[in-house]
């Protein structure tokens, strides 16, 4: 999905992209450092998930292991 937007005062506009969003659900747009920061976050809790899956720890639960 790519969107050309342009903020007028408090309004955003979709210039162009408007037919690729999903029609009646939200989305929500993040800045590339945002996505940065995002990608940063889920990269140290697999990070920290890794020593389970080395161990061959199958009698723990998912839930256990797995932020769900």
């Amino acid at each position: 999905m790519s969107l050309t937007i342009k903020r007028l005062g408090a309004d955003v506009h979709v210039l162009i992209g408007a037919d690729t969003l999903p029609e009646g659900e939200e989305v929500e747009l993040f800045t590339a450092n945002e996505l940065s920061n995002l990608q940063f976050e889920r990269r140290e809790w697999l990070d920290m998930q890794m020593p389970s899956f080395i161990r061959g720890d199958e009698d723990e639960n998912a839930e256990d292991l797995f932020y769900l």
